[in-house]
């Protein structure tokens, strides 16, 4: 029931931005959403500022303004008295106050198509190429920035390249401000390598080796936890995160809707659900969930067992370098008998590039009344020292020190650590603090691995799907459809939870095939190949 409204809402989001919005190039100065006395005062604020000779203060600031920002997860406990202090900063500054929300991981999408669809105020929302970016910019939800940049936000128009800026343009317009932060989302395997060590088991580098890895600790220690693995709703390809686990056999540059993309060569489309490989796989999930390397019981499951807390052995979905490196660090404070180990599927199978700069990034969505304030406030987050150490680390001397006068050392149990405003969006490489140097090289040698690795890769470390931009408005009933039957037909497949695996497989082909498979997979492709010809992916 839950994911039909949650479809449900998605429909009438889109129509009704596209019934109210109209292009999705609408700009500020083409927008009449502004009340007549709002346009009077826009007009008032460009006269008495056209002498200025600050492009950032071409704006009455002498009113008192409150916006509002959307972030995604659950902030850390002592984050209001965070904003409490940055809203004290903001008013001296900018005479502009923020309230942050906040979705839970398993609400945001629902609660980001509410906001935009209600027209609740949101002046400020964070946005990556997961949360549907591109196809919601299409639909006339965001307001276009490219005019406004540089006249309210000019240092972030200094900040972050006009090639980065034009790699997260759709139809030709920039919606949103990308973080500015060369980053890897390098997804992989985090296991206990102690464990390994003291079982004397294989590291968990191919199938046969993950298999031997977690059947090993399972018969030298029948009471530990080993694997917890997750729904996932509203994804075309992986319902279920043990499906992540198929990373480590194929290199891929793309996978939705059953079709598979090699990064080695990415004009050659492989209908995956209807081949072989797709049978033997499930039937290896299958094999797996019968030997009990996790329970039945996670078709129900949202969120997955703490690594951290010595409940299961190896995470394979949903995991990165960063989250590793935290359990890494954890383990040698709070269990110096562990070691944390990483099995990155780009060193795998050859495919590793730096993230998509759509990966965080922000944008003013038309229910923002003021978006010109809007913009003030976040270049003022983004390039104001202050600012954005405040959203960043917390309070100064509460939540963190800066030791020798430059490394950033956080204050264990206050409350607030890095990033646990969750503003990935806002990173700013210049005024981000380093830590003090320990001698342990493990982060900075997987980095270092990484780019090596990226540079000798064919396409020399590019993301193949930047600046491929979706267009299922053609096929958006069908697409519903299809997301129901994944969600009631693949994702016991992909949990290994069902009987019979190919009888399984064939119910789910034909439930998918009436749902308008077809029609989306040649919509989908035909897109991507146009795409590949574009950019010269051959």
């Amino acid at each position: 029931m839950k994911k039909m409204i949650s479809i449900l809402l998605v429909l009438c989001m889109t129509l009704t931005l596209v019934g109210c919005k109209g292009k999705a190039s609408t700009s500020v100065e083409g927008t009449n959403t502004a009340t007549e006395a709002e346009t009077k005062q826009s007009e008032s604020n460009e006269t008495a500022n056209s002498d200025s000779s600050d492009p950032k203060v071409r704006y009455d600031l002498s009113q008192p303004a409150n916006l509002v920002f959307y972030l995604v997860g659950d902030p850390g406990k002592d984050y209001q008295a965070v904003v409490d202090e940055l809203n004290k900063y903001l008013t001296e500054k900018i005479n502009t106050t923020i309230e942050f929300r906040f979705t839970t991981w398993t609400d945001w999408s629902q609660k980001y198509n509410l906001v935009l669809s209600s027209g609740e105020q949101c002046d400020l929302m964070y946005a990556a190429d997961w949360t549907n970016y591109s196809t919601l910019a299409k639909t006339g939800a965001f307001y276009a920035l490219d005019d406004l940049l540089k006249e309210y936000a000019p240092d972030i128009t200094g900040l972050i390249d006009q090639k980065i800026l034009d790699m997260c343009k759709v139809d030709g317009a920039l919606y949103c401000v990308p973080a500015d932060q060369k980053t890897y989302a390098a997804s992989g395997i985090r296991y206990r390598e102690d464990l390994r060590k003291k079982y004397n088991l294989p590291v968990p580098n191919t199938l046969e080796n993950f298999e031997a890895y977690i059947s090993g600790i399972q018969k030298n220690d029948p009471d530990q936890g080993l694997l917890s693995p997750i729904t996932v709703s509203n994804n075309y390809s992986d319902a279920f995160y043990m499906n992540a686990i198929f990373d480590l056999k194929y290199s891929k540059a793309l996978s939705n809707y059953g079709l598979l993309v090699s990064y080695d060569s990415p004009m050659q489309v492989m209908d995956y659900w209807r081949s072989q490989d797709f049978i033997d796989n499930m039937k290896l999930l299958k094999k797996w969930a019968d030997m009990g390397f996790w329970s039945k019981s996670s078709l129900s499951k949202t969120e997955e067992d703490s690594f951290d807390e010595g409940l299961i052995v190896a995470s394979v979905g949903g995991m990165n370098q960063d989250k590793w490196i935290g359990s890494y660090n954890m383990a040698k404070d709070k269990h110096p008998d562990w070691e944390v180990g990483y099995v990155t599927y780009g060193l795998v199978n050859g495919n590793i590039a730096p993230a998509s700069p759509l990966q965080n990034a922000t944008v003013i969505p038309h229910n923002s009344k003021d978006p010109q304030r809007a913009l003030i406030a976040l270049d003022f987050l983004m390039t104001d020292e202050k600012a954005n150490d405040l959203v960043q680390y917390g309070i100064q001397g509460k939540h963190w020190n800066l030791i020798e006068g430059k490394y950033y050392e956080e204050i264990k149990d206050s409350g607030f650590s890095y990033e646990n405003m969750n503003t990935w969006d806002l990173r700013n490489h210049l005024l981000k603090k380093e830590m003090k140097p320990t001698g342990d090289t493990a982060y900075d040698d997987m980095i270092a691995s990484y780019d090596a690795a990226a540079a000798k890769s064919k396409w020399e470390g590019k993301s193949l799907t930047t600046g491929f931009i979706e267009d299922y408005s053609s096929y958006e009933i069908e697409r519903a459809n299809l997301n129901s039957v994944i969600a009631q037909y693949l994702t016991p497949i992909q949990a290994g939870l069902v009987e019979d695996v190919e009888a399984s497989i064939n119910e789910f082909l034909k439930e998918a095939d009436a749902a308008g498979l077809k029609k989306i997979q040649d919509s989908y492709k035909e897109q991507w190949l146009a795409h590949c010809v574009e950019f010269g992916y051959k």
